[in-house]
């Protein structure tokens, strides 16, 4: 939290990075293949509530949405009580390994007095840090989005499917969109204003629901569990796992924006595995929610 206060631009009261977003509802339903799989209660088959907070992965919730890195958090409501929580990126691979690989790339990529970062410093980082330049060119290499709804999420990280007999499979997810992914036109970035995807948004939920495939991608022996920087093949086994329709805006953004989308709370059925990233972000979100908590309200609000 230091860190990306003092380098990351980021604003008292607001979320320490993904600052801008917005809530919205929806349902998931999971497929009969991931129910023979795990014997996670929200992947048997059943209609499961869900909240999505949708976002760009600016610290400042005044940030434009170009050529940037869009979040989708989402909390499935558990038929027993309680959650569990996924959190994706439109990156399909990090740029760090640990946890303090992500506090160099922060202090490297912080911005000068003149608006961009220092090259050098980016360059330096990248020379010492060489596993997390493929996930750099990623984040320097994003375009920007038409829509949240028409953006594939990655989960990036590793769990285990558990099913019955005890038996795990290891596993890393995406959400696919059931439209075409597309990117924004010439002419359209012409046109656009800054920040126009929440706006895109409601305008498409105007019309009707929009959805995401969630794909499992199965991993094989010698498939890291335990690095994001690094990709599986694309030739591993896939399993299309369910459906999520979003069709509303959340009606308590407040609300939304209070929650905290932990990927490390998960049900039984399925495990964390030994990516130390993976476990870190359950402290860094409890430590920013408590953050954001004791601190003012600003007088001026993102929409």
């Amino acid at each position: 939290m230091d860190v990306l206060d003092r380098y990351g631009g980021a604003l008292p009261s607001f979320r320490r990075a993904h600052a801008r977003g917005v809530g919205v509802r929806g349902h998931f339903t999971a497929t009969p293949e991931v129910a023979a799989l795990t014997t996670a209660e929200h992947m048997q088959g059943d209609r499961i509530e869900t909240v999505l907070r949708l976002s760009n992965s600016s610290t400042s919730p005044h940030s434009g949405d170009r050529k940037t890195v869009l979040g989708m958090g989402v909390r499935f409501e558990l038929p027993s009580g309680g959650h569990s929580a996924w959190a994706a990126l439109t990156i399909e691979r990090a740029p760090f390994r640990v946890p303090d690989d992500f506090i160099g790339l922060t202090r490297a990529t912080a911005r000068t007095k003149r608006g961009g970062p220092n090259l050098v410093r980016v360059l330096v980082h990248a020379v010492t840090h060489l596993p997390s330049v493929p996930g750099l060119l990623a984040v320097l290499r994003q375009q920007t989005a038409q829509s949240f709804a028409r953006s594939r999420f990655n989960g990036l990280h590793a769990y285990y499917l558990v099913d019955a007999e005890g038996r795990r499979r290891a596993f890393r997810y995406r959400w696919v969109p059931s439209e075409e992914p597309g990117t924004l036109t010439p002419e359209q970035d012409r046109e656009y204003p800054p920040q126009f995807l929440i706006s895109e948004l409601r305008q498409r939920l105007r019309k009707g629901p929009v959805s995401w495939q969630l794909v499992l991608q199965m991993a094989e022996p010698g498939d890291p569990t335990d690095d994001i920087t690094k990709q599986w093949p694309e030739d591993r086994p896939q399993i299309l796992a369910g459906m999520l329709v979003v069709d509303r805006l959340h009606e308590d953004p407040v609300l939304v924006d209070d929650l905290m989308f932990d990927p490390t709370a998960v049900p039984p059925g399925i495990e964390l595995s030994d990516d130390p990233v993976l476990h870190f972000r359950s402290e860094a979100y409890v430590a920013s929610q408590k953050l954001r908590r004791s601190e003012p309200t600003p007088d001026v609000v993102a929409e």
